[in-house]
């Protein structure tokens, strides 16, 4: 149940990465030949921000699944040298842990701030609104953090065996 999960957000999280960066190419491609005729259409450069936005989270999604996130702990290394892997698992169960508590204290705080752009917000181009667009920020964290949480019960799991 778990792994089947975890692949669920692998394949939605490739695909996602798939649909933005073509669109991402397309929507600059039309952009560019619209030019030459002179011709702008204003919503194009923020679609494509916004788009690159929602990549970046994807591809970290992606990158927790992997285990190629980026990771600053000393201690795994020094332990990886001298081959006691239990320890290494607990000390890779820790750390994880404190970042799924920092990610989920992330998520909360950016669906706060989208409350307040839904309220306070407004409509930007082809009548998306200012919130929907901020989302983009406590979905991607919020993936993150469920992937985290996947990885840490199946690395768990795996100890248990």
């Amino acid at each position: 149940m778990i792994k089947s999960l975890d692949k669920f957000i692998e394949n939605f999280s490739k695909w996602g990465i798939i649909i933005c960066v073509f669109l991402m190419l397309s929507l600059t491609l039309l952009n560019i030949v619209m030019r030459w005729f002179q011709v702008s259409l204003h919503w194009i450069d923020p679609a494509v921000r916004h788009l690159v936005f929602l990549s970046a989270f994807l591809g970290g999604t992606l990158a927790i699944g992997n285990r190629h996130h980026i990771k600053i702990d000393l201690l795994s290394r020094l332990l990886e040298r001298t081959n006691r892997k239990q320890t290494l698992k607990w000390v890779d169960i820790i750390v994880t842990t404190i970042t799924i508590t920092v990610t989920i204290v992330l998520v909360i705080a950016s669906y706060n701030l989208a409350v307040i752009e839904f309220a306070e917000g407004k409509t930007v181009f082809l009548g998306i609104h200012t919130g929907y667009l901020l989302s983009i920020i406590p979905f991607g964290l919020g993936l993150m953090s469920f992937r985290f949480i996947l990885r840490t019960v199946m690395t768990i799991k795996e100890g248990i065996k």
